[in-house]
């Protein structure tokens, strides 16, 4: 198989549901059949670290479990989701690193001040992937 060359693309914006998603120097393979991912595992690899750069308040106790910030520990009950704009990088060591700006539902911990995000609510992970779809489509981009 012969290396095809590889280019940066973005801005480019995917929407689904509740999410935007906006990449920026994002890689890609420029085949006889146009844009390709930068290699064969690009999609499961960019889902995944995206997941993980990305926090989200998380449960804490058994019996009567509350949300509490991965941060801090502090309570998040009552506090209210909303749209969050958020900004993360993603690294992974096959490309060089993508810019991924989002809007998702999230909250801001009243405490330590940090943005979370509801990435553990499976409809928001759901409009995420979506999300990132329709951003790879809108650049002609395809898995292969």
């Amino acid at each position: 198989m012969s290396e095809e060359p590889i280019g940066r693309l973005g801005p480019i914006v995917g929407r689904a549901g509740k999410v935007s998603v906006t990449l920026t120097d994002l890689s890609y393979r420029e085949t006889s059949k146009g844009r390709r991912f930068p290699y064969g595992e690009f999609g499961p690899d960019f889902i995944a670290a995206l997941h993980g750069a990305l926090a989200g308040p998380r449960r804490k106790g058994l019996v009567r479990s509350t949300l509490v910030c991965p941060g801090c520990e502090s309570s998040l009950e009552g506090i209210a989701v909303g749209p969050l704009g958020v900004t993360t990088e993603v690294a992974l060591t096959r490309i060089p690193p993508v810019r991924v700006d989002l809007e998702m539902p999230g909250m801001t911990c009243p405490d330590c001040r940090r943005s979370l995000v509801m990435i553990g609510d499976r409809a928001v992970a759901s409009d995420l992937s979506d999300a990132l779809i329709d951003a790879f489509k809108s650049a002609g981009m395809a898995p292969g």
